[in-house]
């Protein structure tokens, strides 16, 4: 495996505190969990994708009823509303898969299950934006383009990909679960991520997404 680029990071007290407890939420993990860096970008990076989520929806008028809900919504996007919704009644299951509450997000629910030493995953609920499911992918690899790729997955007509390498940081908004969309806006940012990823991947780990909510929904039905 590879190591992440970047110079060493130099913690204050504060941070060194904050990282401490992030590491005691997800002690159930002692075995993989990612070293203090890691989880310190997987948590700056998931701050800068919720807030820019609200920036562009937060009004309540931008992202409509009929978006989220429309006829051709895929199952797994019903499902994992229900199963979010549920969570209250099965927390037992949500546990034994991983999902574990987390603190410091303005959400009404807000989960994570650490998947290994790369990946996480996060689970977020909300009354007024909805649900919103957030995979971290932060590679070891010397040889890989990125250091971290990060996948919004709020709808199937709104699914964030944001890849960072170095002081570079390149988002695009993709207007379908199939990925032939994406904003008119972001055409130039949509050239820049594909020279750190490619479309196979993308649709590698969104399929993670649409697994891992299948698997849930197994556990808890028993």
């Amino acid at each position: 495996m590879f190591l992440l680029r970047g110079e060493l990071l130099n913690y204050t007290e504060k941070e060194k505190k904050g990282i401490d407890k992030v590491e005691r939420m997800n002690r159930l993990f002692d075995k993989i969990l990612m070293p203090a860096v890691g989880i310190l970008i997987i948590m700056l990076l998931i701050s800068f994708t919720i807030n820019k989520y609200r920036e562009k929806f937060g009004s309540g008028d931008s992202l409509s009823a009929k978006e989220v809900y429309a006829e051709e919504e895929p199952r797994v996007f019903t499902l994992r509303r229900s199963l979010l919704s549920g969570y209250g009644e099965h927390e037992k299951e949500f546990e034994s898969y991983g999902y574990k509450p987390v603190e410091g997000y303005s959400y009404a629910l807000s989960l994570c299950k650490q998947v290994d030493d790369e990946m996480s995953i996060f689970q977020f609920a909300d009354g007024t934006l909805g649900e919103l499911t957030i995979i971290n992918y932060i590679p070891k690899e010397k040889k890989s383009p990125y250091d971290s790729l990060s996948l919004a997955v709020s709808s199937h007509k709104l699914i964030n990909v944001t890849a960072k390498s170095g002081g570079e940081k390149h988002t695009v908004t993709f207007l379908s679960s199939d990925f032939s969309k994406y904003s008119s806006d972001d055409e130039e940012q949509f050239d820049s991520l594909m020279k750190l990823t490619d479309m196979e991947e993308i649709s590698s780990v969104y399929e993670i997404f649409e697994t891992d909510i299948i698997n849930l929904s197994k556990v808890i039905d028993g």
